[in-house]
């Protein structure tokens, strides 16, 4: 099994077996949570996935080399000196680069895009829309062809990708999980107005 994982503090790392394993419809899967993504081959037979609020996981598949990866990130970018996977730049092409090492190539690869959901609605900031926003532009400006979508909505999402870029976005109603996103969301937006974690615009490319 070869797994490549990125991770919140901007290490990649190699995995001959999964890390955290999450089970989704009894099946094992490799999980992944916000700063985070993995990438997997198809013929490993182990799906990723994620949940997701406010946050958008952008799913990616090369039909030829049969890689799949899928990322979980916070916020679109920042301005702080550094960079980590929590931010959509940094996450969209740390993975792509790590798919690019596998052989694959940016015509053959399509995309999907899930999360983005406004679970606090009492926020001036609507971080899901923003991050939403941010993934379509991505994928236009770098030519990849988005296929379908699960975004936006007031509730958050389990999200499984699976073989032959197969993919399962379930949307939660369960108090104790809304609760969960929405301190999730609280965080982010006190992030937001932190100096050193700024949304910019300037990478919304079109």
């Amino acid at each position: 099994m070869n797994i490549i994982k990125g991770t919140i503090d901007s290490k990649i790392i190699k995995l001959a077996r999964p890390d955290s394993i999450k089970y989704i419809q009894n099946r094992e899967t490799l999980g992944i949570i916000g700063g985070e993504f993995a990438i997997t081959y198809d013929h490993d037979d182990m799906p990723i996935t994620t949940l997701l609020g406010s946050c958008v996981g952008v799913m990616l598949y090369d039909n030829v080399v049969r890689v799949k990866g899928m990322n979980h990130f916070l916020l679109p970018s920042s301005c702080a000196k550094g960079e980590s996977c929590r931010f959509g730049l940094y996450a969209m092409e740390t993975m792509l680069n790590e798919m690019y090492k596998l052989g694959c190539k940016k015509e053959s690869i399509t995309a999907k895009i899930a999360g983005g959901a406004t679970i606090l609605q009492d926020l001036t900031e609507n971080i899901g829309e923003r991050n939403v926003m941010f993934a379509r532009s991505f994928c236009r400006s770098e030519g990849i062809r988005v296929i379908s979508e699960s975004v936006l909505g007031n509730n958050g999402r389990v999200v499984m990708l699976d073989n032959d870029f197969k993919t399962v976005a379930k949307s939660i109603a369960n108090r104790m999980m809304d609760e969960r996103l929405a301190q999730a969301d609280r965080a982010l937006a006190h992030a937001i107005n932190k100096a050193d974690t700024v949304i910019t615009d300037d990478i919304i490319l079109f």
